[in-house]
């Protein structure tokens, strides 16, 4: 190994000296790898071809090695570089001979599929679980098994035929018996103290243990597939309390469901199981492939539905879909069903969750109110996105999110009341779908098949989906689990059922009218259960805007292949009508919401108008690093005070001409690894190219052999000396010993030049997933642009605070501070590196300059940073 590379077998952080501190946390830098693209990437740029596939023996001659560094919290993954990881990978595996060889390829084969089995099995025992633990928790609040007190009703009246008695299971009134009055307040009064006290317990749970267990999840989850990072989302504390507080959360009343929040169950189960196999372990490619197949898993055992789960991660969560990943999805969901399906939890034998028995005949007058139930949802799905992003942005102005525990409390006790007061909104959810769904051949135990009541059973439907609406919008989002899915289902389906049953009672008032001659002179003409599942389908395509996998998902549920059709036209007219008022769904817009960059793919950018010039960052609000020599302590200086995610590197700081770019994590990296080193200073020149006729060089080359195209070979301890006693005693400028940090910048970043389309960029960012972008003009840079940058410019905040400031002229020229940033120990994240990643890339600001302005303390005093150009 050549004099000064790096061993990444034996790397370790290096010790801090006592009493100093770095800004540079050294324990956030994972070992530094190579990055050993194919032999095309000697003619273009890395990022141009990410899922190309390398001849054999190939190599990358352009950059023979590149450190690189395993990205931190709050960043985007470089796709490009972990493919290219991927596929010297496998070629290394070709290359082991024998018996060895055929052992390791065939593991390779196998692990993937371990996993992938694994995962569906353990999400559908562990939902098997939470589905029994939720049923005999909602019914707990009004009543309990006398025989068995741990069973739910369900299970408690099994084997009962329909409409037979069930005195086994007793309300909480029957359990205390006495006076009426005493009887109904005991209910009442059980019912209200459970409600609350499991929405407590839930969100205490979650504040607590893991914050990142509220929610539904999905949001993160297409985020993190998109090549984001969040670290602990799918931790195995995440999975905890999200399994214990999902069922409480549900059992509570509040208006909300646990079908989403398996999504990131089944998350969360898959990250933990692949954890124990480096081949996935150690790259975020093959990572994201294994969650992909994990969320068709978690949509399959939340609704019984394998082939809408494999379709939900291709069409819903999944940024970059391969082939394999496809079968895997496949294989995943399957598993996960079956198993699901052989321990039956509810014991009935049946995957289908709200099985639906009638039969409807297709009659050309039904297209006018399945038309008007679509252009409701569409409109309803709108409104009620915009309702909840109100209350979110409500929730954070008046600080309601300062107090979540006592939010919950609030919500809980308030739905408690109002349900109990509405027959439709005290029964669990899933039993009111089902009911809505049964058509009136079956037992009617709520009295929707009574033609007699028509009115007020259509006014109470009615009211029931407002007030699910409402209690629903505002609690989406409070700090306990909580997924949309079946309140959704509820809303639609009320409103489906209420027009089903209008239609009804028309048709029989008016027989012999033109409108209804196709209808039997005898039977039933018009199913309102049908009416019921189309307004379910069109409410959740409002607010979901999903399309194949929605139908898919819904035929499944319900087991009515019959009504296909009529759900495709539900789906399909609430997603025109809701994208004429916006393009996100309610997933979609929560990611809006908390900023995260994720470029949404169903979006398509049409903007010829704009060109890339008038969205980047100019150079003039750039700060760069010239190879011009920095001084080791004036590199320190700079990550010191500039929270930016990368720098440009520029020949010259007057001519601008780009000769690559640099991570931050990768120049913390580098600045640690010459800290070891005997012979740096503070004044050591730094560069980024090697020149021979430089004069003398340091030996910290990461080259792996002497002599290689990088540089020539490392100086004897003699020659060091020499040299050394040269540069300082006599100062000859030629002689001045420097090291080389080629090794650690991308000597290809992606160019294109500054009047390129923004439509041409947009689709770049999307389908090659870029984190930035730089623009030259004949070799000069002219601007920068990065992932947050094209997010704010299609999805503009209008709360965001203004990002164009004055340009600061010059910023990298100056003088070096005579001063170096000594304590460069136990740096802390930023508070914009906490919430958001790459914002110094993306915003003109920096946290240095809001700092120097008065904004909070710095390490570098006023006069430095000025004289350095700020």
């Amino acid at each position: 190994m050549a004099q000064g590379a790096v061993d990444n077998s034996r790397w370790t952080p290096p010790s801090t000296p006592s009493g100093s501190r770095s800004r540079i946390d050294s324990s956030r830098l994972a070992p530094p790898t190579p990055d050993t693209p194919n032999r095309f990437h000697r003619f273009l740029p890395t990022n141009l071809f990410p899922f190309d596939i390398p001849f054999p023996g190939s190599e990358w001659r352009g950059q023979p090695t590149r450190v690189r560094v395993a990205e931190g919290n709050n960043s985007s993954i470089d796709w490009n570089h972990e493919l290219a990881k991927e596929r010297q990978r496998v070629q290394d595996l070709l290359e082991i001979p024998g018996l060895a060889g055929v052992g390791a390829r065939l593991w390779d084969v196998i692990t993937p599929w371990l996993v992938v089995v694994a995962t569906g099995v353990a999400t559908g025992v562990l939902a098997a679980c939470l589905d029994v633990l939720s049923s005999w928790l909602s019914d707990l609040r009004s009543g309990v098994c006398t025989d068995t007190w741990w069973m739910s009703k369900g299970a408690c009246c099994t084997g009962l035929d329909a409409g037979e008695a069930c005195n086994a299971w007793q309300t909480w009134g029957q359990v205390v018996g006495g006076h009426f009055i005493k009887r109904s307040l005991t209910q009442y009064a059980v019912y209200m103290v459970l409600a609350v006290l499991f929405a407590v317990t839930s969100s205490v749970f979650v504040q607590i243990y893991a914050p990142f267990a509220f929610h539904t999840g999905i949001p993160e989850i297409k985020t993190i597939l998109g090549g984001y990072i969040i670290t602990d989302f799918l931790s195995g504390w995440t999975l905890l309390i999200k399994s214990l507080g999902l069922p409480l959360a549900v059992a509570s009343g509040l208006s909300l469901g646990k079908e989403g929040p398996l999504v990131h169950v089944a998350c969360c189960i898959g990250n933990l199981l692949l954890r124990p196999f480096e081949i996935l372990k150690g790259n975020e490619a093959r990572q994201r492939e294994i969650l992909s197949a994990a969320a068709a898993a978690g949509v399959s055992v939340a609704f019984g539905a394998p082939l809408g789960g494999v379709l939900f991660s291709l069409e819903e969560v999944s940024t970059f879909f391969p082939g394999s990943t496809l079968w895997q999805s496949f294989v995943c969901a399957i598993v996960a069903a079956v198993t699901l399906q052989y321990i039956d939890p509810f014991g009935t034998g049946k995957l289908v969750l709200f099985e639906v028995t009638t039969s409807q005949v297709f009659r050309g007058f039904e297209v006018i109110p399945w038309t008007i139930l679509g252009v409701a949802g569409g409109i309803w799905g709108a409104w009620f996105i915009a309702l909840n992003e109100d209350w979110e942005r409500f929730r954070k102005a008046s600080g309601l999110n300062r107090w979540p525990v006592t939010e919950v409390a609030a919500l809980s006790l308030f739905t408690a009341v109002v349900s109990y007061l509405v027959i439709f909104m005290r029964i669990p959810s899933s039993e009111l779908v089902a009911n809505l769904f049964q058509d009136c051949s079956a037992a009617d135990m709520y009295g929707l098949c009574d033609t007699s009541k028509s009115t007020m059973l259509v006014a109470l439907l009615l009211v029931t989906a407002f007030s699910k609406s409402l209690l629903t919008a505002v609690t989406f989002g409070a700090s306990l689990p909580a997924g949309i899915f079946l309140p959704t289902l509820v809303i639609g389906a009320c409103g489906g059922r209420a027009v089903g049953i209008v239609m009804s009672s028309i048709q029989r008032s008016h027989p012999t009218a033109w409108l209804f001659s196709n209808c039997p002179a005898d039977g039933v003409c018009i199913s309102p259960p049908v009416y019921a599942v189309v307004g379910a389908a069109s409410a959740m395509g409002g607010v979901t805007r999903m399309t194949v996998s929605l139908v898919v998902i819904l035929f499944e549920l319900t087991g009515a292949v019959d009504l296909v059709l009529q759900i495709m036209m539900g789906v399909m007219i609430s997603k025109f009508t809701a994208d004429f008022f916006s393009k996100a769904g309610i997933y979609e817009n929560w990611i809006n919401i908390r900023n995260y960059p994720f470029l949404n793919n169903k979006i398509d950018y049409r903007n010829d108008s704009v060109l890339a010039k008038d969205v980047m960052t100019p150079v003039k609000n750039l700060v760069f690093i010239s190879d011009e020599g920095w001084t080791f302590n004036r590199l320190e200086a700079l990550v010191d005070v500039e929270e930016y995610r990368g720098f440009p590197i520029v020949r010259t700081l007057g001519e601008k001409m780009i000769l690559g770019f640099i991570g931050r994590l990768e120049l913390e990296a580098a600045i640690i690894h010459l800290r070891q080193l005997e012979d740096i200073t503070p004044d050591s020149l730094c560069f980024f190219t090697n020149d021979p006729n430089r004069g003398p060089r340091l030996g910290v080359s990461t080259e792996t052999e002497e002599g290689a195209p990088g540089g020539p070979p490392a100086m004897s301890k003699l020659e060091r000396e020499q040299a050394l006693a040269a540069a300082f005693g006599e100062e000859r400028p030629d002689q001045i010993p420097w090291v080389s940090l080629k090794s650690w910048m991308d000597e290809t970043p992606f160019c294109v030049h500054p009047d390129t389309p923004m439509e041409v960029v947009v689709q770049m960012f999307q389908r090659l997933g870029l984190r930035s972008m730089l623009f030259t003009k004949q070799g000069v840079l002219q601007g920068l642009v990065t992932k947050m940058d094209i997010h704010a410019h299609m999805q503009p905040d209008p709360a965001a605070v203004e990002r164009r400031v004055k340009p600061r002229a010059a910023r990298a020229t100056g003088r070096t501070p005579t001063t170096p940033t000594a304590n460069l120990a136990n740096r802390r994240p930023s508070a914009r590196e906490e919430t958001t990643e790459e914002f110094g890339l993306l915003d003109n600001m920096s946290v240095a300059s809001e700092q120097l302005s008065g904004g909070g303390p710095s390490r570098v005093s006023r006069e430095q940073a000025h004289a350095w150009g700020f």
